[in-house]
């Protein structure tokens, strides 16, 4: 039987190969640490944290090497996500301290990982061998499910992030329409809290450990506004899920980038 479980959805902290390093105005390594500390000091003991995608900006091994010893001291499982911004065979070869596109199965709950990585493009794509491969994953069990992937499938209300979002979204909706089971869809990709409902699940996606996205703007913009954060969920016994998003207050005001062109997000 399903008990209640914490799921931390930490995501999108553009991690460089160096610690110091900036980008776009971050020390990316400190404000990831920082959120990380925050929720882990909000949350002492979750049963899972979910990295959300968008891990490391410059798809280096040395950058994937450093997030990993990050995850080695937290005793905690670890779902690990690609984003455009990352090298899926990386992750796959450096983070030893995570799960890196699988599933976890955790206090009768199931969390898949799903890869939108798309070589070349900003937005996102499934594919059919993945999607054919989550279908049999619900086929097999039928405990609730938390689906996890880094573009979410429906838009966000913010033209220029709508179209880099996840191509193949219709047929990943068809295939969830199969599976009651499946509870949510965690997401990140967008740098801004945003919720809505399909079918029988909840789609929820979180703000980054950095910069923030302007919610509703048709053009690139950066959110002033809004410090970093994270999500936490509580994914209940009895199948729903509560969930919580944090802000976490900026490091120091040159934290904060400059006006930039649009980046590849």
């Amino acid at each position: 039987m399903p008990r209640d479980i914490t799921v931390l959805h930490i995501t999108d902290p553009h991690l460089l190969a160096r610690p110091g390093d900036r980008l776009h105005g971050w020390d990316v390594a400190a404000a990831f640490e920082h959120v990380l500390d925050h929720a882990l000091s909000t949350y002492p003991a979750p049963d899972a944290i979910v990295l959300g995608g968008d891990l490391v900006d410059d798809e280096s091994p040395t950058g994937y090497r450093w997030l990993d010893a990050r995850l080695a001291v937290l005793d905690r499982p670890v779902l690990a996500i690609a984003g455009n911004h990352d090298d899926p065979q990386a992750m796959a070869a450096y983070l030893s301290h995570a799960v890196v596109h699988d599933v976890l199965t955790i206090g009768g709950w199931q969390l898949i990982g799903l890869s939108t990585h798309c070589p070349g493009s900003e937005s996102g794509r499934l594919g059919t061998d993945q999607l054919a491969g989550l279908d049999a994953a619900l086929a097999a069990r039928s405990l609730p499910t938390l689906v996890c992937l880094h573009h979410p499938p429906v838009d966000v209300g913010s033209a220029w992030i709508d179209a880099i979002g996840l191509i193949d979204r219709d047929a990943l909706c068809t295939t969830l329409s199969r599976h009651t089971q499946v509870r949510g869809l965690l997401c990140g990709h967008v740098h801004q809290r945003f919720e809505s409902r399909r079918d029988s699940y909840e789609i929820w996606t979180t703000p980054s450990t950095m910069r923030q996205f302007r919610p509703r703007s048709p053009e690139f913009a950066e959110d002033n506004e809004h410090s970093p954060g994270y999500r936490c969920l509580r994914c209940r016994a009895d199948g729903t899920i509560a969930t919580r998003v944090h802000r976490v207050p900026r490091l120091q005001a040159d934290d904060v980038s400059t006006p930039a062109k649009r980046p590849k997000e």
